[in-house]
């Protein structure tokens, strides 16, 4: 379910949440097959192949352009492992206390969720902070710096996928170019939207909150949400307890972390009720504890739609092969034609030649009795530009 671009006529992606549900005008990014865009209520919206799916969407989940720790949070655990793990937060992580070498799964040190500490009291490993995101206990600044780093990592590989399929000739450049542009459109989805976070006073005295993203102005997104409420309470205050633009990476994990305290309101999602006003207040400092997010470069590139480097760097290498194709086919229809091809001849008498400031320099070297070889050191000439000044000055 991880299909959230299909492609159109002129081969640009468009994303799920532009289409209506059922069989669409699109193709497949990787085969170009035909897609039915599935929007149901229970899974998330996404294209399948309206016949049968192609290998580049089937493949395993690693493999796949998605982003890291966005919407998967098990860091690809198998069911077992992931519960070994979540055993051994409830008895030693949430506790602060080490864990014992004999009860600590190999596969969760290799996956860099448990590391060594020697100076652990009653066990020699703890939980690292990548492995603390599975079960949701690392708070969301830290999963902020936890991320980032792997967003950017994984853009320079898929960069670097695509620069190697192209120096290669390789069959899978196209699946490896889909795939940079794919998590380019993800990327730039995150980037672009601002997170917010609602407080909502209802009329029977009660306090829920929302978590959510938008793109457009905060008060047009608070309208939107108090006409959605007003069929389920008979009065409604909203207040904006905060907005962090460009963290929309944030959204979901929030989701993930807080899930035990999550509502649904209707068909309506992403409402939360804190059993205390303490409780309420430890999440709002969570989200505080964010910094603003700074934008480097290459997230502005990103950002503004701009290609990759790597995009540019090909594009501008077919516009020149294509030009000397172009040159090359030019000079052959000539030739063919009986047109002269290359340089124009240009007749040129031995005063004129003599006459040339590189000649002049040869003649006044020959002058003071230099070799031909010394000559052209001096004149800064070739030594047969020599040879022929001189083969002109023995004639004249």
């Amino acid at each position: 379910m991880w299909l959230r671009y299909g492609i159109d006529q002129d081969k640009t992606l468009v994303p799920i949440e532009d289409v209506p549900r059922g069989k669409t005008q699109l193709r497949c990014p990787y085969c170009e097959g035909e897609l039915t865009a599935k929007k149901g209520r229970r899974n998330e919206h996404h294209f399948a192949h309206t016949h049968e799916t192609c290998r580049q969407v089937n493949r395993s989940d690693r493999l796949l352009p998605t982003l890291p720790l966005y919407d998967n949070f098990n860091i690809w655990l198998t069911g077992k492992e992931f519960q070994q793990l979540k055993d051994l937060w409830n008895r030693y992580g949430i506790k602060d206390k080490g864990i014992p070498v004999k009860e600590v799964p190999s596969i969760l040190i290799r996956e860099k969720l448990l590391e060594r500490n020697t100076y652990r009291y009653g066990g020699e490993y703890q939980f690292t902070k990548l492995g603390k995101i599975p079960v949701g206990a690392l708070s969301l600044m830290l999963f902020n710096q936890v991320q980032e780093p792997m967003l950017l990592e994984k853009l320079q590989q898929l960069e670097k996928n695509v620069q190697v399929a192209y120096l290669e000739d390789s069959p899978n450049f196209n699946e490896c170019l889909r795939d940079l542009q794919i998590y380019h459109a993800e990327f730039r989805k995150i980037l672009s939207n601002t997170l917010y976070y609602l407080q909502i006073d209802t009329s029977g005295g009660n306090s829920i909150y929302k978590i959510g993203v938008t793109r457009r102005d905060i008060e047009a997104r608070v309208a939107e949400i108090k006409n959605d409420l007003a069929s389920h309470f008979e009065n409604v205050s909203i207040k904006v307890l905060g907005t962090w633009p460009h963290r929309g990476n944030i959204e979901k994990y929030f989701k993930y972390r807080y899930s035990f305290f999550h509502i649904s309101i209707g068909n309506l999602t992403e409402y939360y009720n804190f059993f205390t006003p303490e409780e309420a207040k430890t999440v709002l400092r969570d989200l505080r504890r964010m910094q603003l997010k700074g934008l480097s470069k290459i997230e502005v590139d990103i950002l503004e739609g701009n290609p990759s480097w790597i995009e540019q760097l090909i594009a501008e290498q077919e516009k020149a092969s294509r030009r000397s194709d172009a040159i090359k086919t030019g000079m052959e229809r000539a030739k063919n034609w009986g047109q002269h091809v290359g340089r124009p001849s240009v007749s040129e008498s031995p005063e004129e030649f003599l006459a040339k400031p590189s000649s002049q320099k040869v003649i006044a070297a020959l002058n003071e009795g230099l070799s031909l070889r010394k000559a052209a050191e001096k004149a800064d000439v070739a030594i047969n530009t020599v040879r022929k000044v001189k083969a002109s000055l023995n004639k004249n």
